[in-house]
């Protein structure tokens, strides 16, 4: 199952990123997690935790489908880690998080790593 929902960024001439976003709105009250799925996954791969209420009562929880996978798409047919750690960034901005902890799954733990690489002041840990 992919994201049901998208946003447009600006990388790579314009991406529609597919992401999840936990109670389908952004709390500024609680710190976020932004969560980044591996290989041939989706955003499905973080189901248990978006129906966790303890977890999403203390935190936002924002799954990003990197380029290639689920919902996301771009005009451009190559792109790499660092794209798609630019795009969850960008992500970031639409919705007004200035800082978030990272978490990846498999090779979405070397986008989130790029993403504190490119921002190390907007991720608290990855």
């Amino acid at each position: 199952m992919a994201a049901t929902q998208t946003i447009q960024v600006p990388h790579l001439g314009g991406i529609k990123a597919g992401y999840a976003l936990s109670n389908d709105h952004y709390d500024p009250s609680k710190p976020t997690c932004v969560l980044i799925n591996s290989m041939c996954m989706t955003v499905s791969l973080y189901h248990d935790q978006f129906n966790n209420k303890e977890l999403t009562d203390a935190m936002n929880l924002l799954a990003i489908e990197p380029l290639g996978h689920g919902a996301t798409s771009c005009p451009s047919e190559h792109f790499t880690y660092w794209d798609s750690a630019i795009m969850a960034l960008q992500v970031m901005d639409h919705f007004g998080i200035q800082k978030a902890f990272a978490l990846g799954t498999s090779q979405g733990g070397w986008m989130v790593t790029r993403m504190a690489l490119l921002a190390p002041d907007r991720v608290s840990s990855s």
